[in-house]
């Protein structure tokens, strides 16, 4: 059984696990936050016979925090609301010697079990186990891919996004016609667990990020997506999750930002494009255009660390991309004949039979006894039929530069450049206040200007474009374990 995540509030305030909920379930209630891990298993003797009151105590290997608990009569424990990290397990009981097992990776939203067999005390007074597998997640149904900062150093990502990693779940394929990289709607364009695309849940460090697409409320979409180099790691869960997801139907990405620990820790990176290493589209190549202008840089810091050790720690990231894209425009324009008028030569596609036929320009100021229309005389529109004012708007749209097709059309090609500038960062800080409660709080913000010069002023091309975005994000997370079967998780968040 598991606390529900009361995700549905108005303005995405997210406030979990409420009090008389929690105060009503069972003691052996398993209820988790939903990124954080949780360990459990039973002690026993040499022979196989649980030991109760035994002393389980795990160790978070970078910031040295620890939480305890003791077995029950029939030998189990359980720990939760544990982070996705590296930790150290030790187990001591009365009369046995003491089992330390170095090196437990618990993953994203992780279940898993472990177990201890004690011998008699002896000579030695610690028995230390240096190698194990790999922890399985055998206390849960749900199905899903855990991908961890290894995949996110070692795999090229196109523009360093990581939602490019969600393909290596098995199940996740790209929608049709948009390839793997982000495209709209922003960050959850794929397909996964039968489901359409762009209905993902994505949260980051238990917080909802994703929210419904301009309205429409069938599809998600994420407005603020973290640096690549913030993400610790994410696990795609795509079957049989539990009901403290279910704010759309797909697939849950459920991410988990890095934490500061008790040493120094930080990245800085720069990565670059430049169109000198570019081919030539093949359309402008054979136009005769030249090479557009592309330049992307993309750069930035991370750090985090301690600012009270064994107790408070902070992490902070900032990325900057300065990115110029070309933006291939064909379309079609007025030849300079048919600017004065003269549509001698203006053709069109028949519909029905498909052949070039002449394009007649009719008169409506001249109607015969039928009431059908004239066309102009020799297809020429005269000088008192020309509107003074429509003749200047004309004169602003540029003159064709390519052949055309045989009627005539995208007779205009040409290459614009898109100029993007993007400032995000994020701020997180981590409180251990006492041994059983842990505050964490992270603000994120990005602002993002594009804009793309007029050529055709036209909203078919996108030029003439100026646009703004602007995103706030923030979450606070409150965890207490009132006793060992008893956690209470509170988050707030907002964007």
């Amino acid at each position: 059984m598991r606390v529900p995540d009361i995700s549905s509030l108005p303005i995405r305030l997210h406030l979990v696990s409420a009090v008389c909920i929690l105060l009503l379930l069972p003691s052996t209630v398993l209820a988790q936050a939903s990124y954080q891990a949780q360990l459990r298993g039973v002690v026993s003797d040499a022979t196989g016979a649980v030991l109760p009151n035994a002393k389980v105590t795990i160790t978070e290997a970078g910031t040295n925090l620890s939480q305890s608990v003791t077995t029950d009569h029939s030998g189990g424990y359980i720990l939760r609301g544990l982070r996705p990290s590296t930790y150290l397990v030790k187990v001591t009981a009365a009369g046995f010697q003491a089992v330390e097992q170095k090196d437990v990776v618990l993953a994203v939203g992780q279940e898993t079990s472990l177990n201890f067999a004690l011998h008699p005390a002896g000579t030695s007074t610690v028995v230390q186990v240096t190698e194990a597998a790999p922890l399985l997640d055998t206390d849960t149904s749900a199905l899903g891919t855990d991908i961890t900062s290894r995949y996110v150093k070692e795999i090229p990502l196109l523009n360093r996004n990581f939602f490019g990693l969600v393909f290596l779940n098995a199940g996740v394929s790209e929608t049709a016609g948009s390839g793997t990289a982000d495209n709209y709607p922003t960050g959850t364009n794929f397909v996964s667990n039968g489901q359409r695309n762009a209905t993902a849940e994505v949260r980051l460090d238990g917080a909802l990020i994703s929210a419904p697409e301009q309205g429409e409320g069938g599809n998600s979409n994420i407005y603020y997506e973290p640096s690549v180099e913030a993400v610790q790691e994410f696990k795609v869960q795509s079957n049989s999750f539990s009901a403290e997801f279910g704010s759309n139907g797909g697939t849950v990405v459920n991410m988990a930002l890095k934490s500061g620990t008790n040493a120094f820790h930080g990245t800085a990176w720069w990565f670059g494009q430049r169109s000198v290493l570019d081919a030539n589209d093949f359309f402008s190549n054979q136009a005769g255009l030249p090479r557009p202008d592309h330049s992307r840089n993309q750069y930035g810091f991370s750090l985090g660390g301690p600012i009270r050790k064994n107790r408070t720690f902070f992490f902070v990231d900032m990325e900057r991309v300065l990115q110029d894209d070309p933006v291939p425009i064909v379309a079609t324009v007025p030849t300079a004949a048919e600017r004065t008028g003269d549509f001698s030569q203006a053709l069109i596609t028949d519909p029905n039979s498909r052949n070039v036929v002449p394009n007649l320009i009719f008169n409506p100021h001249q109607v015969d006894a039928n009431g059908v229309r004239t066309a102009f005389s020799g297809n020429i529109i005269g000088k008192q039929w020309q509107d003074p004012i429509g003749q200047k708007i004309l004169a602003l749209y540029p003159l064709p530069n390519q052949p055309g097709n045989p009627d005539g059309t995208n007779n205009f090609r040409a290459n614009t450049i898109s100029s993007t500038k993007t400032l995000q960062f994020d701020a997180k800080i981590d409180e251990q206040l006492t041994s059983d409660q842990h505050l964490a709080g992270r603000f994120s913000h990005l602002h993002s200007f594009n804009s793309v010069p007029t050529i055709l002023g036209d909203g078919e091309f996108n030029d003439g474009l100026n646009q703004l975005t602007s995103v706030q994000n923030g979450s606070v997370q409150h965890d207490w374990n009132i006793r060992p079967t008893l956690l209470l998780s509170s988050r707030f968040a907002i964007d």
